[in-house]
């Protein structure tokens, strides 16, 4: 692998397309320049270029041995910043640009280098530095749940025909909780070893030989291999095991792209190096739904990297930067340097002499000495066309045009890129093809899918299975009486006139419903637990009385069972009347002797015939359980609703004023108060709803906003409301979230304004 790069036989290319560009009025402008006077054109004014997603401006930095200078950023590119090591590289982009925007769009708690401000943050949605700190201190951190691909591996392997049959959920495969996983070393594969006076050693568990599971969990296999196989496997082998499952093969085909094919997923974060743990964060970026605008921050991502290692991870960052993201990198690996779309070089030398922008522009004009070049400071003649030019209209000055003075400064990054741009290869740059890689395939399957075509029992025979060949959850078999709940569905039966067929078609519920299935069930049987069969009665309202029920049907409390493992002293009868009409009888019972008596098959009568009362009361009253339908606006402005005991935290007029202000900002709306929870806003010849007020949750009003993709990134909304965020998972649209408490956060920026400009940017 090494060898083809030092014999230049192998290289990576330097691209000859750059996204920078100088458009048609920087060029006319920079030509005007030229032709000026000799010692107008020596003092060097260069005009700045067009960037695809415009520019980010640091002004007046001055942290540590930063000279009060002046940086821009152009968004929507890879971007290196570079220079001699103390030159105060870190300082600008860690300590300036980092710690500023994460204060100001996700409210850290850090404090910024000295600077006087940062323009256009309004054009991001986020900043996320990409560091090289370890994934976590424990074996329980590894790439397979760093990343997120883990909890679909589990899900799929809930999903097996062998993990339905017994009773195992997506926790039973986590190694972070009881249940699955091994008790000796708590899912760690390794037991810790306290050592006096030296650090902690950790050695394989000898109960489970390292694979973290109890026996019960590694009997449930994939394609023969247990949860404990895959986590030993490479990401490499993962993704050819599960290429068929697309949501599980694209984030692990994205650790491969990233160099790290030969990564273990189960390999614990201690062992990782600084660099593996850096890759893996940019793999869990690319992994997640991407809302473009975002701007990534990554410090020496070479380090320890292989030429073929390192031609992986600028593929990897020019996805980002294709996404509609912005990348900048500090770094010093000529490679990357050669590859960027603007480099802004500090220096000239470390410290003291250090601290100025050398040069700032194409990797062409930085040799060339024709980038933005020295402190930023202007002189008369820049001044005045600067003032010229900030008069200008606004589209022309959004582009961006700053003319600077500058004097000189000696550029090491020029003397050793030289030779690098000279040799080339120069080849195009491409955008990456997602549409390729998000096609289907015709063998791809969703994990929903998987273990489908097996008819499982409850599912071929769901009368024989909860009464006769019952598992519980646990995967132990059950051992209450099957029949309890034999004789007690075919009492109900007898009223067939009351109920819709008998639902025996999940693993561990029996449900009968009304006859009018949307009236509500009646009866749910539990049937999952080893030891007791838990059964619900919902009859109308007062039909019993608790403390009278209790001693009738005399179910006594488990302590006083001595055949049964089970303990407690409350009653195994619960009488509850809920919100509504309703009233809900739970019984639980083991075995068949506690409900053979006249009193059980009474009560069973009676909450029978009480839910015949209710059904009746429905057809009178259709909406009787739906006050919203019936009360419509007046339900969603009213203090019900909401969890009960739970304190609303939002003020009552906010919800009114707000909706006074959609209703101004598009009288033609109209508002949709059928739903229980959400009033959507809909607007003539729109499909899908512009906006949707959220009424009843207790911490706020929640507005949301549908509108195009890109346009309202974070930066532009962040002094909107409460918290606000952008949802861009859908691949046509962004959501913006606004939170409102209180009237200061409504009259909090211009919202009426941001209102009329995102509704005018949807039609």
């Amino acid at each position: 692998m090494t060898g083809p790069y030092l014999s230049g036989k192998k290289a990576i290319p330097v691209p000859s397309n750059r996204r920078v560009l100088k458009n048609d009025e920087c060029r006319m402008m920079n030509d005007e320049l030229r032709s000026r006077p000799s010692d107008i054109h020596h003092s060097s004014f260069y005009i700045h270029h067009s960037a695809p997603g415009g520019w980010l401006e640091i002004l007046g930095a001055r942290h540590n041995n930063l000279k009060d200078i002046t940086v821009r950023i152009p968004l929507g590119t890879l971007t290196v910043v570079t220079g001699v090591s103390g030159s105060g590289k870190s300082s600008l982009v860690e300590d300036v640009l980092f710690a500023s925007l994460a204060r100001k769009l996700h409210r850290a708690k850090t404090f910024p280098g000295a600077h006087d401000a940062i323009r256009g943050v309004e054009l991001i949605n986020k900043v996320i530095r990409v560091d090289q700190q370890p994934l976590g201190q424990t074996p329980t951190s590894n790439p397979a749940t760093f990343t997120g691909v883990f909890d679909l591996i589990r899900a799929l392997f809930a999903q097996l025909p062998e993990a339905k049959l017994r009773g195992y959920t997506q926790r039973r495969f986590s190694f972070n909780v009881s249940g699955g996983r091994c008790e000796r070393c708590e899912g760690n594969g390794q037991l810790r070893v306290e050592m006096h006076f030296l650090p902690d050693v950790w050695v394989e568990c000898d109960t489970c030989s390292g694979q973290r599971y109890n026996p019960e969990t590694l009997a449930v296999r994939y394609h023969g291999r247990s949860i404990a196989d895959v986590l030993d496997m490479s990401c490499g082998e993962a993704a050819k095991l599960f290429e068929n499952i697309p949501k599980i093969r694209r984030p692990l085909q994205t650790l491969c792209n990233v160099g790290l094919d030969y990564l273990t997923l189960g390999q614990p974060a201690p062992t990782l190096s600084g660099g593996e743990a850096q890759r893996i964060k940019l793999a869990a970026e690319l992994s997640r739904p991407d809302t473009g605008s975002t701007l990534y921050l990554l410090d020496e991502p070479t380090t320890g990297l292989h030429f073929d290692d390192l031609a992986k991870l600028l593929n990897v960052l020019n996805r980002l930067v294709d996404l509609g993201n912005t990348v900048v990198v500090i770094e010093h690996n000529l490679d990357v340097i050669k590859t960027a779309d603007w480099i802004i070089d500090l220096g000239p030398e470390a410290g003291d002499e250090g601290g100025y922008v050398v040069a700032a522009g194409t990797p062409e004009e930085i040799v060339e000495g024709r980038g933005e070049r020295g402190e930023g400071r202007e002189n008369d003649e820049c001044r005045m066309m600067n003032d010229e030019l900030r008069s200008r209209p606004s589209d022309t000055r959004h582009s961006s045009f700053i003319i600077q003075h500058s004097s000189f400064l000696p550029s090491h990054t020029a003397v050793a890129l030289a030779p690098m741009l000279a040799a080339g290869p120069h080849v195009e740059r491409k955008m990456f093809d997602f549409a390729a890689e998000a096609a289907e395939r015709k063998t791809d399957r969703d994990i929903a899918e998987v273990g489908q075509e097996a008819k499982m029992p409850w599912q071929a025979d769901g009368r024989h299975w909860h009464t006769v060949d019952r598992v519980g959850r646990t995967g132990n078999p059950c051992r209450w009486d099957g029949r309890i709940l034999a004789e007690v569905v075919d009492r109900i039966e007898q009223r067939s006139d009351l109920f819709s067929a008998i639902d025996w078609s999940e693993r561990t519920v029996v449900e009968i419903r009304a006859a009018k299935k949307s009236d509500g069930w009646f009866f749910h049987a539990i049937t999952g637990e080893e030891w007791l069969l838990k059964m619900k009665f919902r009859t109308t309202r007062n039909t019993f009385r608790r403390e009278e029920l209790i001693e009738r049907l005399d179910l006594k409390p488990l302590n006083d069972v001595p055949e049964l493992p089970l303990y407690g002293t409350e009653p195994r009868v619960q009488c509850k009347n809920l919100r509504g009409p309703w009233q809900e009888i739970e019984l639980r019972v083991h075995g068949y002797n506690e409900i053979d008596r006249p009193e059980f098959w009474d009560f069973v009568d009676r909450a029978t015939a009480g839910f015949g009362t209710y059904a009746e009361k429905v057809q009178a009253k259709p909406n009787i359980l739906q006050p919203w339908k019936q009360l419509g606006r007046t339900w969603h402005l009213a203090r019900r609703g909401f969890p009960l005991g739970k304190k609303v935290r939002w003020e009552p007029e906010v919800l009114q004023e707000l909706l006074d202000l959609l209703t101004q900002t598009a009288p033609q709306a109209e508002f949709n108060w059928s739903n229980k929870q959400v009033a959507p806003v809909c607007l003539p010849g729109r499909r899908d709803p512009w906006a949707a007020v959220q009424t009843k949750k207790l911490d706020a009003v929640y507005l949301h906003l549908t509108g195009p993709k890109g346009r309202f990134p974070l930066g532009r909304i962040n002094g909107l409301g409460h918290d606000p965020e952008v949802d861009g998972r859908r691949a046509d649209a962004d959501v913006i979230r606004l939170k409102f408490r209180s009237a200061e956060d409504l009259s909090r920026g211009d919202l009426h304004g941001f209102l009329k400009e995102h509704l005018a940017a949807g039609t």
